[in-house]
């Protein structure tokens, strides 16, 4: 099954795209933000309940700039999610990886 990244403005089906946008003035504020985005609204969107959420910094903040995120979920599950920074100040989080069922 392939996965849409989840967008915030318009989010429908699971899989859909997340997009977050924000005002951030370093990389580290991609990072710590896609952790509280995937915490709440993805974990949302995918009905499961992240237990812990780490983001790399990325790059730079270019449009294009790719960086990864790992979440555990409540039943020691490994997620992996590719993000990418899409325009100033926004981003898109892409599930790349969900534990096997």
């Amino acid at each position: 099954m392939t996965h849409a990244p989840l967008t915030r403005r318009g989010v429908g089906a699971v899989g859909a795209a997340l997009a977050l946008a924000g005002c951030f003035t370093s990389t580290a504020d991609f990072a710590t933000d896609a952790e509280a985005f995937i915490a709440d609204r993805v974990a949302e969107e995918l009905q499961v309940d992240f237990v812990e959420v780490t983001c790399d910094e990325p790059e730079a903040q270019d449009v294009g700039t790719r960086f990864a995120c790992t979440a555990t979920d409540a039943d020691g599950g490994s997620w992996v999610f590719d993000n990418e920074i899409t325009d100033d100040n926004e981003f898109t989080v892409n599930v790349d990886r969900r534990p096997p069922p």
